[in-house]
């Protein structure tokens, strides 16, 4: 049998998540980390204004919100959105800038699922899209689905 990313079956619970990056209004908790998987929760906190603008690099990102609903911001301005609640998923490319705020729900959160190599979150001042080789912004032309 070829080998994988986990040797054994094992489970983390709550209480044994680390801290994990913090993005000024989501506060992010590690559950597994090995090359090429970044897993984990994250609380949102951002009641009043979005968090932080930011990307997460040469990661793919799958989000599945547990509790509550935000709306998430992106595009080059930043002038796109969508909102998501409990039961939705989210799919995040590598390099695409976004940020999140709380429209519903006083426990906000969610799990992450993040395939690739590096830093897993990059806090940055604005929308846009990052080219995840040169780490450099982009113009991108987004086309609806």
């Amino acid at each position: 049998m070829a080998q994988g990313i986990f040797n054994t079956i094992s489970y983390v619970t709550k209480e044994t998540l680390t801290q994990g990056p913090i993005t000024p209004g989501q506060n992010r908790m590690k559950a597994f980390a090995t090359d090429g998987l970044w897993v984990g929760e994250c609380h949102v906190t951002a009641y009043d204004d979005p968090s932080q603008w930011h990307h997460h690099a040469n990661y793919d990102s799958v989000m599945y919100m547990l509790s509550g609903r935000i709306r998430v911001d992106w595009g080059q301005e930043g002038e796109r959105s969508f909102e998501i609640g409990k039961g939705d998923y989210a799919f995040f490319p590598r390099g695409a800038i976004h940020r999140a705020q709380i429209i519903e729900g006083e426990d906000v959160r969610y799990v992450f699922v993040r395939l690739g190599v590096g830093e897993t979150v990059m806090n940055v001042d604005g929308p846009g899209f990052i080219d995840p080789d040169t780490g450099k912004r982009i113009l991108v032309s987004v086309v609806e689905s």
